[in-house]
C-alpha cells in the first residue's frame, strides 16, 4: 500500500471516523490512529503529507506530537493541522509555537473541511503564519492620520531614556527619582526609531507611540543579549500589536536559544506576558559580530561584550554622529597580554558623542562585584575619557539596590573624577525619560 496523503490522530471515534471518511470521499488516502502512543511510530513508518491531530488526547497530547514531529528532521516537512475544542487564543498561540501550519476549532464545520484540508495541503501559498488569523480584516490605516513620527528636523537625533537599572532580586517597596524600570533606549530621527534592548521600559515607550500616533517607517529593536531585565517588557510594546508598524528584531543567537526561539516564547507562548498575537510585520535578524548598513547613511556595528553569554555592544552611526550602547560590559582597567578587551572595545565605540555603558558599582562595591560583568564607577569614567575620547558619557545599569542618595553620590564622585583628572568629558546618570539632542549632517 502506498503511503497515506493524511494521517489522523483522534481518540474520539465519532470524531476521527467522520474526518477520515470525509477526507476518503474528497479522494485522499487516510490512516486514523485512535491511541496517541502509536500516532509517532505510525508517522515514521508512513510518511504522510499532512497529520490531522486532536490536542487532548490520553497518551501525549497533540502539542507533544507537534512538538515531536516539527523537531525531527526527517519529519518536520510534514504539515499539521491542530483539531481542539479549547478555543482560547493562547492554545492557538501555542500550536503555531509548536510548529502547526493550521488551528481548526471543534466543532468543525464539516461542508468546509475538506476544502481547508486541500488548502493547506496542496495550496501554492505555503504554510500559514505563524500567528492565528484576525477574527476581522486589519483596519486601513492611511499615513495622513499620524502625526509625523516625531518633531525632530532633518538632521535632528533624540536619545531617550526608558529604563537604565538593573533587575533586583525582590521588587523593592521605594520608589527612586531614577526609576526602577530596566533597560531601554531609543533613539529617533524625523522618520526612524531605533530601540536598545526591550526592558521594562520599552512599555511606555510603546505606549506614548500609539497615544500620539506616531507612524515610523521602520522601528528597529536591538537586542543586546537575552537576560530577561532586557526583555522582559519585548511582549508589551503596543505597536507590536498594531498592524501599521513595520518591526525588525535584531540580535545575537546564544548556544542555549536563538533569537528566533527567544521571539517565539514571547509572543506565542502560554507563559509569555501577552496573551494574543502580533499583528504588525515583524521581521527577525539574526547577526554576528559586524558592520551593517540598515539603509543609505545609516550604519550598525556590533561587537562581543567582556559579559556572561553571548552578548552585543552596538554603536550606531548616522547623519555623522555615533551613539554607543553597551549596558552590560565589564572593562578590566588592566590590559594583559591574556585580556585585551579594553583596547578592542575603545577602538571600537571611539569618538562616540554619546556613550551609554555599564556602571552597575561604586569603586568600592567593584571590589567584591569584579570578574562577573559589569563595571565599576572610575574604571568607566577612565575609560570613556582616555580609551573611547567621548562626549558624552552615559552611567548605565545602576544598580536596583542602591538608594537615589548613593546614586547622587555616584555621579558626584564621576564628576569629580572627571575635574581632578582634567577630562573633556560631560557625565550623567539618568533619569527615566531624560533626553539627549544631537545635531547632524542630514
Amino acid at each position: 500500500m502506498a503511503n497515506p496523503d493524511i494521517v489522523i490522530v483522534d481518540d474520539d471515534p465519532m470524531v476521527g471516523e467522520l474526518s477520515r471518511d470525509l477526507l476518503t470521499d474528497a479522494g485522499y488516502t487516510v490512516t486514523l490512529v485512535q491511541d496517541s502512543l502509536e500516532a509517532i511510530p505510525t508517522i515514521k513508518a508512513q510518511m504522510p503529507r499532512l497529520i490531522v491531530t486532536d490536542i487532548m488526547m490520553p497518551g501525549i497530547t497533540g502539542m507533544d506530537i507537534c512538538k515531536s514531529v516539527k523537531n525531527d528532521p526527517a519529519l518536520k516537512h510534514i504539515k499539521i493541522i491542530v483539531v481542539s475544542g479549547k478555543s482560547y487564543d493562547v492554545e492557538k498561540q501555542r500550536a503555531f509555537q509548536f510548529g502547526a501550519d493550521f488551528f481548526l476549532q471543534k466543532p468543525y464545520n464539516v461542508e468546509t473541511f475538506s476544502a481547508t484540508v486541500k488548502t493547506i495541503l496542496e495550496g501554492s501559498s505555503g504554510p500559514q503564519s505563524p500567528a492565528p488569523p484576525a477574527p476581522s480584516a486589519p483596519e486601513i490605516i492611511r499615513e495622513d492620520e499620524f502625526v509625523q513620527a516625531s518633531d525632530l528636523g532633518a538632521g535632528q537625533i533624540r536619545v531617550t531614556v526608558w529604563g537604565s537599572r538593573g533587575l533586583p532580586h525582590v521588587m523593592p517597596n521605594t520608589t527612586s527619582r531614577y526609576g526602577r524600570q530596566t533597560s531601554c533606549v531609543s533613539v529617533e530621527t524625523r522618520d526612524h526609531l531605533f530601540i536598545f534592548d526591550a526592558g521594562t521600559g520599552i512599555v511606555e515607550l510603546g505606549k506614548e507611540i500609539i497615544e500620539k500616533k506616531r507612524y515610523y517607517k521602520d522601528i528597529w529593536i536591538c537586542l543586546t543579549h537575552f537576560h530577561l531585565d532586557h526583555i522582559l517588557g519585548l511582549g508589551r510594546f503596543a505597536p507590536i500589536y498594531d498592524p501599521a508598524y513595520s518591526i525588525h528584531v535584531i540580535g545575537a543567537n546564544d548556544p542555549e536559544k536563538s533569537l528566533k526561539e527567544v521571539a517565539q516564547a514571547t509572543f506565542y507562548s502560554s507563559f509569555s506576558l501577552t496573551k494574543q498575537p502580533p499583528k504588525a510585520k515583524i521581521d527577525i535578524y539574526e547577526i554576528l559580530e559586524d558592520n551593517y548598513e540598515l539603509f543609505p547613511g545609516v550604519k550598525l556595528s556590533s561587537m562581543y561584550s567582556n559579559h556572561p553569554t553571548n552578548t552585543l555592544v552596538y554603536v550606531l552611526d548616522m547623519f555623522g554622529k555615533r551613539i554607543t550602547f553597551s549596558p552590560d560590559s565589564e572593562i578590566w582597567g588592566d590590559a594583559t597580554a591574556f585580556q585585551d578587551y579594553d583596547e578592542k572595545l575603545g577602538g571600537f565605540v571611539r569618538n562616540s558623542d554619546i556613550l551609554i555603558h555599564d556602571a552597575v558599582y561604586t569603586d568600592a562595591d567593584y571590589e567584591t562585584g569584579k570578574h562577573q560583568g559589569h563595571s565599576g564607577l572610575s574604571i568607566v569614567v577612565d575609560f570613556a575619557f582616555e580609551k573611547a575620547q567621548a562626549r558624552d558619557l552615559v552611567l548605565f545599569h545602576a544598580s536596583p539596590d542602591y538608594s537615589d542618595e548613593k546614586l547622587d553620590q555616584m555621579l558626584a564622585d564621576a564628576k569629580a573624577r572627571i575635574l581632578e583628572k582634567g577630562y573633556a568629558l560631560n557625565c550623567h546618570l539618568p533619569i527615566e525619560k531624560q533626553t539627549f539632542m544631537l545635531l547632524g549632517n542630514q
